[in-house]
């Protein structure tokens, strides 16, 4: 006990910081990827098919990239055409290196999200459609008003599972050099000379982040259900 005291108290600091960058760097991963996912699944069920196809076609060549690929492309392939992101420094990260992160991330991400968007808006009833269109509703005010809030019940524990997810795909940015928690845990390591001690801190914050998350998911279903049945939310 007394060691692990000794170990928290010397490298607690990396840990936090490494916690910080690796929530901050999902989150926004996970806000770009929704937006990139729902004009995927926009795209995916246009009755146009050049559009429909260049959605299936995106879809099937991000799903074939494992992230580490997308994340040197980003970093290293995209500067060599040209496309350079911002070299400043904020709040001590390298903004090349986070936007490029935040992108090849979300990128991958998206994919996922445009397919949990989709089944979500195809599980509605058509008759919805149709009675918002018989009412006088446009085709995009049926679908804001009418289809996508009864989707949105239906996709939202499938999100926080693509959340989990992306928080543990993000430890594959230390390799660009971002300082989230793996990045931290061999730095750690190089300092200490532990192997072991700072890979087992950072699976045990890894594990209490997706025991949260897997809370919030199992209360937002249950919330949703009482919705649902016309109950009182909570």
């Amino acid at each position: 006990m007394e060691r692990v005291l000794t170990f928290l108290e010397r490298f607690s600091n990396y840990l936090v910081q490494g916690t910080l960058m690796t929530l901050t760097l999902s989150i926004l991963t996970m806000i770009l990827a929704i937006f990139l996912g729902m004009l995927i699944a926009t795209m995916r069920m246009s009755k146009k098919k050049i559009i429909k196809r260049i959605a299936v076609l995106y879809i099937e060549v991000i799903r074939a990239l494992p992230i580490l690929v997308l994340l040197s492309i980003f970093f290293y392939g995209l500067p060599l055409t040209g496309v350079r992101f911002p070299d400043a420094i904020v709040f001590g990260v390298e903004m090349s290196r986070f936007i490029a992160a935040v992108i090849a991330l979300s990128v991958g991400s998206s994919v996922y999200i445009a397919e949990i968007f989709r089944s979500g808006i195809q599980s509605i009833d058509p008759g919805q459609t149709e009675g918002g269109r018989s009412i006088g509703f446009s085709r995009l005010q049926t679908m804001y008003y009418i289809v996508f809030p009864q989707a949105l019940r239906n996709i939202l524990p499938a999100l926080g599972n693509e959340f989990a997810s992306t928080i543990k795909a993000s430890s594959q940015a230390s390799v660009i050099g971002i300082a989230d928690l793996m990045y931290q845990a061999n730095v750690i390591r190089g300092i200490s000379y532990q192997p072991f001690a700072p890979i087992l801190a950072i699976a045990l914050i890894y594990l209490v982040l997706s025991v949260i998350i897997t809370r919030l998911i199992v209360f937002m279903e249950i919330k949703l259900k009482r919705t649902n049945r016309g109950g009182t939310t909570v």
